[in-house]
């Protein structure tokens, strides 16, 4: 079975454009045995909205607003993705409101997205508005990296803090690095993301190892009740 990552670009990006920013990234998962998925946002966004006069497509996952917005059309062209690769995706890679979306993804993963195994998050947040307050009540169960930026004045560190804090206090990291609103690609900082990637992977194995050993251990001990 193939080890895929789904990443999800921020705000007025696209899957090309992700996928160039996070080239180091890429790369080096690649070169892991990793397959990475890029995929478009739902919303396409118009230039006026982002006083961008680039002929690029953009997108995002729902409307760029304070209050209100609805993520019901981001949360299904994910969910549509993640069909397409029969439990295959084993992490999801998150920046900015594809961070913030990740976050939701990952806090109902049991429906959404079962073989889920970790989540990274760069500059994410905690979704605002009081309708989404519910998807946090349980923590985020999956092994979560959250990375933020300290000059970072887009998603500022605060705001991106009240997603960790709603991540569970045993399977959760946090990794600062010393520039904005992007992701880093220096390879020191893409070694620490694939160490951390690769410990969570080792310690996957090493359950599912346990758990086939507890498993025979428990059949060797009905059977010899039988053999008494």
């Amino acid at each position: 079975m193939s080890k895929k990552i789904l990443f999800l670009h921020g705000y007025a990006q696209s899957a090309s454009i992700f996928s160039a920013k996070t080239g180091g990234l890429r790369k080096s998962l690649q070169k892991l045995g990793y397959e990475t998925i890029y995929i478009d946002a739902p919303q396409k966004i118009q230039g006026d909205e982002t006083h961008s006069s680039s002929a690029i497509d953009m997108y995002g996952w729902w409307p760029y607003v304070a209050d209100g917005f609805n993520i019901d059309e981001g949360l299904t062209a994910v969910r549509q993705e993640i069909s397409k690769h029969e439990g295959e995706i084993e992490g999801i890679i998150g920046f900015s409101q594809g961070g913030g979306l990740t976050g939701i993804i990952a806090s109902q993963y049991k429906e959404i997205i079962p073989s889920l195994k970790y989540i990274i998050v760069f500059s994410g947040f905690k979704l605002r508005p009081k309708q989404y307050d519910s998807y946090y009540e349980g923590k985020i169960q999956v092994p979560s990296l959250h990375v933020i930026g300290e000059l970072d004045t887009v998603v500022e560190e605060e705001r991106s803090l009240k997603l960790y804090d709603v991540s569970r206090d045993d399977n959760k990291t946090l990794l600062k690095h010393q520039g904005g609103h992007f992701v880093p690609n220096s390879r020191d900082f893409v070694t620490k993301v694939i160490n951390w990637i690769q410990s969570i992977d080792t310690e996957t194995v090493e359950k599912e190892e346990q758990d086939i050993n507890d498993d025979t251990d428990l059949l060797d001990a009905i059977d010899n009740i039988g053999k008494a």
